[in-house]
């Protein structure tokens, strides 16, 4: 059983599209149960896997209230909890640590979709057996992830996902970069995910790339396979 943080202190990178790619990847490899759970009241991941967007009144905040809330299924096998408010209050971190203690008895993968602007984010991390960090190749990438590494426990941090790759001087310059920071410890860089028409006609069917036999997407299913088995 593993807790899977994807978080990145910037916004816009991708995190919700790279969460349910990596829990559809885990749940179609190990055909074991997954669930999502986000901590952006945006839920985007529906939108993402294709699914309408609710008015939750018994998201996260009520699963940690009392036990019990709404339960999107988004695939087999693959449960998403959505986010009503933009703010948790919770009266204490061991309500959530006693909640996932639950979760952990249905799911084999828990992963979270953390937005840093939220203050329960720093109790996913805590939560979490691995991190996930996806960016861009860009300065405020080097410096959040540089940041990270002194935060947190650097075993937990099993990869890098570089996004929407624009094949710039200037990216190819920063993902060097990456690299050199990387170099001393154990985490997969990944080959960058370049920005693709093929990508944006998914989001708009609603599909993962697990669902697609497109040959454009050959090196993207390889990327996340890599990240799998560095997450496995």
């Amino acid at each position: 059983m593993s807790v899977i943080l994807i978080k990145n202190n910037k916004g816009g990178v991708g995190k919700s599209w790279i969460t349910l790619q990596l829990a559809h990847g885990l749940q179609h490899v190990t055909n074991k149960k997954v669930l999502i759970i986000t901590s952006d009241n945006q839920n985007n991941i529906l939108e993402y896997a294709g699914k309408e967007k609710i008015v939750s009144d018994s998201g996260l905040e009520k699963w940690v209230r009392t036990g019990a809330g709404d339960l999107v299924r988004l695939r087999e096998k693959l449960f998403f909890i959505p986010l009503k408010t933009s703010h948790l209050n919770l009266q204490s971190k061991d309500k959530l640590k006693e909640l996932f203690e639950v979760f952990k008895q249905e799911y084999t993968y828990i992963l979270i979709d953390s937005t840093p602007v939220v203050g329960i984010d720093k109790y996913f991390v805590d939560l979490a057996d691995k991190v996930v960090v996806p960016g861009f190749a860009d300065k405020v990438t080097i410096n959040s992830i540089t940041s990270l590494l002194e935060q947190t426990e650097v075993r937990k941090i099993k990869s890098v996902v570089i996004n929407r790759w624009g094949k710039t001087a200037k990216e190819k310059h920063y993902y060097q970069g990456l690299k050199e920071v990387l170099e001393p410890y154990e985490i997969l860089l990944t080959t960058p995910i370049s920005q693709s028409a093929t990508i944006g006609k998914l989001i708009d069917e609603g599909k993962t790339i697990w669902e697609s036999n497109s040959k454009k997407l050959k090196n993207i299913h390889e990327i996340f396979v890599k990240v799998i088995e560095a997450i496995l």
